[in-house]
């Protein structure tokens, strides 16, 4: 295993955990105590744990604090423009297999990740009700003529160019949505869904209890990555639109809470499951 891998674990084992044993870390990863101990003092210098006797505790820090916002215990939470460049080649080709999922008067919920930035350029100008807290999307469909385009506001975040907070979840209450498209930092070993700080899970969790149909947009990158905030369980998904899935066992999961995957890479013989 490499050092980033062993790393990435041990980051996952602190966020789900709050804390971490070296001995128990030795099981886990089948090192030694002292690469445990070298892990351990590399993250804490990056400022993602606290070392303890034996093992270590999660960094949280305080209140008023420049960090306090964004956490620095997810490694992957880089701003908007950052992660713009990041696959673009798979957020294009999901952003295209989703287009398969949308019909005329549609009403659509799309979160502020870069794949659906993606998704929004891509979208035909057709009669489509589309709301949005990113600002990147707003501008996307500002040229096209025959879409709504109805702005979540709220507390606006120059990192993720988004709104967030409360102002941005009430107007939820009020629409009927039939389908949301949203993408998250990554999917963790233990089936859930997460987010690089509290803000954005927290809007995420109340758009997919105000849409009908949930289709999660995650390049093949994020499996298996940690990250701060929980948004939801895979099993309350409904379509999983993905790059590249290798890993057997989680696919057989998938099915077997009723997720259907997508894998767009080959589109000529993607095969429709259910009706959307």
């Amino acid at each position: 295993m490499l050092p980033i891998e062993r790393q990435r674990q041990i980051i996952e084992e602190i966020n789900l955990n709050g804390r971490v044993l070296v001995a128990e870390l030795v099981k886990l990863l089948q090192v030694s105590q002292e690469t445990i101990r070298r892990d351990l003092a590399l993250l804490e210098k990056k400022g993602i744990l606290q070392r303890s006797h034996g093992g270590a505790v999660i960094n949280r820090p305080s209140p008023g604090s420049d960090n306090y916002r964004r956490t620095a215990f997810n490694e992957y939470d880089a701003t908007f423009r950052q992660r713009m460049n990041e696959n673009e080649q798979q957020k294009m080709q999901i952003a295209k297999r989703a287009l398969d999922f949308i019909s005329i008067g549609d009403c659509l919920l799309l979160d502020s990740s870069t794949t659906c930035w993606f998704l929004a350029r891509q979208l035909p100008d057709i009669e489509l009700t589309v709301l949005t807290n990113s600002l990147r999307t707003i501008q996307a469909l500002a040229v096209k003529s025959h879409i709504r385009t109805i702005c979540l506001g709220g507390e606006y975040s120059d990192r993720y160019e988004a709104f967030h907070g409360i102002v941005a979840e009430l107007p939820l209450k009020e629409f009927l949505i039939n389908k949301i498209f949203f993408s998250c930092s990554g999917l963790g070993s233990d089936g859930y869904l997460r987010e690089g700080n509290e803000n954005g899970a927290h809007l995420k969790q109340q758009m997919l209890l105000a849409a009908e149909r949930k289709y999660l947009l995650m390049d093949a990158s994020k499996f298996s990555r940690p990250s701060f905030a929980r948004i939801c369980h895979y099993r309350d998904v409904d379509f999983l639109l993905t790059d590249n899935l290798k890993d057997k066992a989680l696919q057989q999961e998938l099915a077997w809470n009723g997720v259907n995957v997508i894998d767009c890479s080959q589109r000529a013989q993607a095969v429709q499951l259910i009706n959307y």
